[in-house]
């Protein structure tokens, strides 16, 4: 966890956010702590470093690795599930992530709507699926009123299935903004993630870059413009 003033510093998105005190952030890490392939740190930076998803992979055999030979296919779709072909879809702490973000909104009971990067757009999308399903079965209310994906891939569901939008009835159903850059090696992953999120509320915003968070020119407005246009959405909805 870092400071408020170091994440302003960082990321010019939290900035933008704060000008007129639109939004505040708060951060959580990745429980699974991880030492990534060759090549990731110099991506990542200085350590420690860690991931969501723990899916029993190490080195070439992780989906980490070998999201970097992200494959292509005829749709999003196609491209996904050649990405899993050799895995069997087993996501080992299912449960103890959902435990943890659930128990981090239970603490911060002013959270309304979340973000994730890459992997974590993934564990942010499967929240909101869990949510959904648990507000169905239990009437157990939900927290996420609407969510902003940099980049990811679908989310996997209770049920340890990749979501795919044609193959499965999961939807998300809370106003989306899917932050792709057109130069980004995975963007095949996060058109997918859109294709699963009703496309009444989802909204796409194309950085023109690749797989980064964009951090300085004008797309810092464009961007932080598209952040409150998604929470009006949401308070209307």
């Amino acid at each position: 966890m870092s400071s408020w003033r170091h994440w302003q510093h960082r990321y010019p998105l939290v900035k933008q956010m704060a000008v007129d005190g639109f939004a505040s952030f708060h951060y959580i890490n990745g429980p699974v702590a991880v030492s990534p392939p060759t090549g990731f740190a110099e991506y990542f930076g200085i350590g420690p470093h860690y991931r969501w998803l723990e899916d029993g992979g190490v080195a070439e055999g992780s989906m980490i690795s070998r999201v970097r030979k992200s494959p292509q296919g005829s749709c999003p779709e196609d491209a996904m599930r050649a990405l899993g072909k050799d895995w069997d879809g087993h996501w080992n702490n299912h449960r103890q992530v959902m435990e943890y973000l659930y128990d981090t909104l239970e603490k911060n009971p002013d959270i309304e709507g979340i973000l994730g990067y890459s992997e974590g757009a993934t564990m942010a999308a499967s929240l909101i699926l869990d949510e959904h399903r648990k507000a169905q079965k239990f009437g157990r209310p939900r927290r996420i009123k609407c969510a902003v994906f940099f980049t990811g891939w679908p989310p996997l569901s209770p049920e340890d299935d990749m979501v795919l939008a044609d193959e499965s009835d999961y939807t998300v159903d809370i106003p989306t903004l899917h932050v792709v850059g057109a130069d980004d090696p995975y963007r095949y992953g996060a058109l997918a993630l859109f294709n699963i999120c009703d496309p009444d509320t989802a909204a796409m915003f194309d950085t023109g870059r690749g797989h980064i968070i964009p951090r300085s020119g004008p797309v810092i407005t464009e961007l932080g413009n598209a952040v409150r246009d998604l929470v009006d959405r949401a308070y209307q909805a």
